[in-house]
């Protein structure tokens, strides 16, 4: 199906942003326990569980999609919306010391990712919820020396960005029928013209 031409595919997208919204709604995890990975100056929040979100890849998926449409705003009336879709890879690192409430709060994570409840919360953010990876312990020792538990989630999602371009555009078109054997008459062509054969 061809995506829809809307103000909300051409605006930029806070991919991280509402991954941390479905987190607070959904798994339990307090605001100020979420932060952003990759980040100057980023410290670890003050509580024993936390999450960081990353966004670690954003491929394109096929070929770009072109949508023509009237726009009376526009010069000449007619607006093509250029379309791709994009695929956000966000890694969601769940940490902590208590390893069951940490792996419950991946497996829950998973769970929500592969069913309807992701699907309808990030549709009304402009994005689409395809799947989640299943978690992947990965343990670490931090600044103290402190061992932690961490399990690792990656979410797929994926959202149309577009740009609007515009084009020239007519709206009166004068049609007219010539008989074709009237006004251009056939002409004979060398290959038409007889030959003389020498005897």
């Amino acid at each position: 199906m061809l995506p829809r031409r809307d103000a909300q595919a051409n605006a930029p997208l806070d991919v991280l942003g509402a991954v941390h919204d479905f987190l607070m709604a959904h798994i339990g995890i307090a605001p100020e326990a979420i932060i952003r990975g990759w980040q100057n100056r980023a410290d670890l929040p003050p509580m024993s569980s936390y999450a960081v979100l990353t966004l670690i890849n954003a491929p394109r998926r096929g070929t770009n999609v072109h949508v023509w449409e009237h726009d009376p705003a526009a010069a000449d009336g007619l607006v093509e919306n250029v379309r791709m879709l994009v695929c956000y890879e966000v890694q969601v690192d769940v940490c902590g010391q208590d390893e069951a409430v940490v792996g419950a709060q991946a497996a829950r994570l998973v769970m929500l990712c592969r069913d309807a409840v992701a699907v309808d919360f990030f549709r009304a953010l402009g994005l689409s919820c395809q799947y989640a990876d299943d978690p992947r312990s990965l343990p670490f020792s931090n600044d103290v020396d402190q061992w932690e538990v961490r399990y690792s989630v990656t979410l797929h999602l994926s959202a149309w960005l577009g740009a609007d371009i515009a084009r020239a555009a007519f709206t009166d078109v004068d049609l007219r029928l010539e008989d074709v054997d009237v006004h251009h008459p056939a002409s004979a062509g060398p290959d038409n013209q007889k030959k003389e054969i020498a005897s």
